[in-house]
């Protein structure tokens, strides 16, 4: 750390070094990511205005608070005559226009994720679809990088079947939006500016061995069941759903990843379970031990943030003196506001420790998206809740929807099957929840995980830090309810023995 670097910057710096992104905006969704992703791995983007323009003929006005027309049928005709008009020069009557401009808006609009002109992220079934937005604020780049990282002695198999389907062009998607395509100009998108200095600062925690393998023991794995997923999507995917699921277990890599980096970078630091609670919030005790979970995991990822600061700080501050520290600093605004958190968590403590406390607490601030302050967590909490995994408390008001927890819906346990169990290689379902357990940090209420659970840590030997409690009934029934979803979605069978096998090979059902 510079002798003078502004709590933001400081913490913008640290979430690209530890998670390779920044994972403060709220408002991410799983599109931003793909769209990112497949504009690093084809080095491409294309002008989606035209596009854009036809999707886009009502928009919300905020602030009057009513729906207007911004380019009508005869603007966009006018625009791209030669791309609407039959082969006898005639163009659609206004009705047919707007019925078309609804069913790409329907089909193409990615989650309500395309504004005009300044950015859209596509429903991507075509490279040609890949725009410029860069509203994942990295993420598809990490994924990207995570994804090709290790070669030539490990292949890219998952970035590699991702390239090959955007370049098919024969899916209804594509077939709806392809006139248009055509008149967006191609651009090479390569890393500069501020991507290429945080995908510069990202290298280390992307390190490789001789072997190819990622250093980082949570990367390595995620690697692997990463590739297992593409493997078994190039056997049995369609292309569309192969994208999005490929996606879906990219967000989730990135929140195990950043879980777990505490405990990787310090060692002794917490490795938060995942409870996937299986009854819908119904069960009280469950819904409650699945919520800790999860604020466990935040409080992981606050700690490693917290951690990093501390150590930036200490070589500013001769013999731990942080007042010596802050009386060079200019007396402005800007650090202002720093001395007036140090003072509030000094009271007579380690002043290194207060003035860490007033660099997060103003880091964060100064860098609010928004209302919302510039936590770590941000983006996680809603691309959870888009891809499956995070799921409302409850049912009471904003409260129960703001507040999470883990869960599963049908497809996300598809993709952890998918991504866990390589065709051919069928196994029991004990050792099948140890790879969840071991690999994702996914539990479910076994008795050989009560301990885990209840200690909320996979490291039984760590220091406790703080208990949860739940019904030991409510986890048996929560273990047979992730079995019998399993088997509903065709990926188990069971005996008459008592035994569940799961399985990914085809005929399972």
């Amino acid at each position: 750390m510079s002798e003078w670097e502004s709590p933001g910057e400081l913490l913008r710096r640290i979430y690209e070094e530890e998670f390779g992104f920044i994972p403060i905006n709220a408002s991410m969704k799983p599109v931003h990511v793909a769209n990112g992703l497949y504009r690093r791995l084809c080095g491409v983007t294309y002008d989606h205005r035209p596009l854009a323009g036809v999707m886009r003929q009502y928009v919300k006005n905020q602030r009057g608070g009513v729906v207007e027309e911004r380019l009508s049928n005869s603007d966009i005709l006018e625009r791209y005559s030669d791309m609407f008009t039959d082969v006898h020069g005639n163009r659609p009557s206004d009705e047919k226009m707007t019925r078309f401009r609804s069913l790409a808006k329907e089909t193409l609009g990615a989650d309500d994720a395309v504004f005009f002109p300044s950015q859209a992220s596509f429903t991507l079934s075509h490279r040609k679809m890949i725009s410029s937005d860069i509203s994942d604020n990295g993420a598809g780049d990490f994924i990207a990088a995570f994804l090709t990282a290790g070669q030539p002695q490990v292949k890219p198999t998952a970035a590699a079947l991702v390239e090959t389907l955007l370049g098919d062009d024969t899916d209804p998607w594509t077939t709806i939006a392809w006139p248009l395509l055509g008149a967006g100009a191609e651009r090479d998108s390569l890393l500069a500016g501020a991507a290429l200095e945080r995908a510069e600062r990202a290298m280390p925690l992307l390190g490789t061995d001789s072997s190819g393998q990622f250093e980082s023991p949570t990367l390595r794995a995620l690697r692997l069941h990463f590739e297992r997923l593409a493997a078994y999507e190039e056997l049995h995917g369609a292309k569309l759903a192969t994208l999005r699921r490929l996606i879906m277990f990219g967000v989730f890599t990135l929140h195990v990843q950043m879980i777990r980096r505490c405990g990787d970078h310090l060692g002794h630091g917490p490795r938060p379970p995942i409870l996937l609670d299986l009854f819908e919030g119904r069960k009280r005790s469950l819904r409650e031990a699945s919520a800790a979970t999860l604020q466990g995991a935040l409080r992981a990822i606050e700690q490693i943030v917290v951690h990093r600061i501390h150590t930036e700080l200490e070589p500013l501050c001769e013999d731990g003196d942080a007042g010596a520290y802050l009386a060079r600093l200019p007396h402005d605004s800007g650090t202002a506001r720093i001395r007036a958190e140090y003072g509030a968590h000094l009271h007579g403590g380690n002043s290194l420790d207060a003035l860490t406390e007033a660099y997060w607490v103003t880091g964060y601030e100064e860098l609010k998206v928004g209302s919302r302050k510039g936590f770590p967590w941000n983006a996680l909490l809603n691309l959870g809740r888009r891809a499956g995994y995070l799921l409302p408390y409850d049912d009471r008001g904003s409260g129960g929807r703001e507040h999470k927890r883990y869960g599963a819906s049908a497809e996300f346990a598809e993709i952890i099957v998918a991504a866990t169990v390589a065709p051919g290689d069928p196994v029991e379902f004990d050792v099948f929840l140890d790879r969840l357990r071991d690999s994702f940090g996914i539990v479910v209420g076994r008795r050989a995980d009560f301990e885990i659970i209840r200690r909320n840590d996979l490291q039984p030997s760590g220091a406790l830090q703080r208990s949860v409690s739940v019904n030991e009934s409510d986890l048996r029934a929560n273990l047979t309810a992730f079995r019998d979803l399993i088997v509903d979605i065709g990926f188990a069978k069971s005996y008459a023995d008592g035994r569940t096998i799961v399985t990914t090979d085809e005929g399972r059902r």
